[in-house]
């Protein structure tokens, strides 16, 4: 009998048990802490695990989390930049080093959590085993495979031609939480309604792009924030894009004239480029003179391409 391995997305498991685990704490009028207790966390993240190995009769577990450095900033600089004001939990970092150290959580140079579970789940199609993705994130819809929705406690199994026919309809209305916009004013419904209408095609997104005044550049770029990677677009070995997500009619001089942008982000890129990192609003006043040099340092971290926030 074959075995099954569940994908889990550990970026979700990680932030759930920081909060769980934390509390703010008034000692005085004016005088607030905060305080996370990992031990807590980290038996949250372990009861879930056990969950969702028993619920879907899992042999084996791996974990991914999403490197600081992000692909796809390069190409979109506006990639996920609503988030930079968001104040994370005090121990996300160190639960993250925790699973890393602990649990063997996966971190890939360069790509997310979501990549990495997508490139697992892809790779090898004849393989034995059973993989399921395991999330709340409904972008998994656009994967082939298994992803069950741990939230809503729902099974989908999108064939390789329904996964492709989501993409295109994320392509068209974009994410606001990941901070593109698709298409101007087309939503889920709207989306969907003219891909049935227009049929499943890149020509299709790229007509509804032009009647909302829109280039088809700004059409791949949706595309591209969207899109997660597959195996034949990452090299494991190497922890390195190989290529980008290409419509299937472009012929050689469509491909030509994307291939500044698809050589920015694919191959041996540099940790120390800023425009992989999602940069920091808060900057320091003159007078923030109280932290000192040798402080605990906080989750914002470095820059270093593996750190872990």
């Amino acid at each position: 009998m074959s075995k099954t391995t569940i994908l889990i997305d550990a970026d979700v498991l990680a932030f759930e048990s920081s909060i769980v685990a934390q509390e703010n704490i008034q000692w005085e009028e004016e005088l607030w802490t905060v305080h996370a207790d990992m031990a807590v966390a980290k038996h949250r993240v372990i009861a879930r695990i056990e969950q969702f190995k028993d619920l879907l009769k899992a042999d084996e577990v791996v974990l991914a989390l999403s490197d600081r450095a992000n692909f796809r900033r390069k190409l979109f600089p506006e990639y996920k930049s609503n988030r930079r004001k968001s104040v994370l939990p005090i121990i996300l970092k160190p639960m993250k080093e925790w699973m890393i150290n602990e649990l063997d959580a996966q971190l890939w140079a360069n790509i997310e959590a979501d990549d990495v579970l997508s490139i697992l789940a892809t790779e090898r199609p004849n393989r034995q085993d059973k993989r399921i993705i395991v999330s709340i994130d409904k972008d998994f819809k656009s994967v082939p495979g298994i992803f069950y929705d741990y939230n809503r406690e729902e099974y989908h199994e999108p064939t390789e031609e329904e996964a492709d026919n989501f993409h295109l309809l994320q392509a068209l209305m974009g994410d606001s939480t990941d901070g593109f916009s698709g298409a101007k004013g087309v939503g889920a419904v709207t989306a969907k309604k003219w891909l049935d209408e227009h049929g499943y095609t890149w020509d299709s997104v790229v007509a509804l792009y032009a009647k909302k005044g829109q280039d088809e550049q700004e059409a791949l770029m949706n595309a591209w924030m969207a899109r997660l990677l597959r195996k034949q677009e990452y090299n494991k070995k190497q922890k390195q894009i190989t290529k980008l997500w290409t419509p299937k009619n472009y012929q050689t001089l469509e491909r030509k004239n994307i291939m500044p942008l698809v050589r920015s982000v694919t191959g041996l890129l540099d940790g120390d480029d800023s425009a992989l990192f999602l940069q920091s609003p808060f900057a320091p006043l003159p007078d923030d003179t109280k932290k000192e040099a040798n402080s605990t340092e906080t989750t914002t971290g470095t820059t270093d391409s593996h750190s872990v926030d």
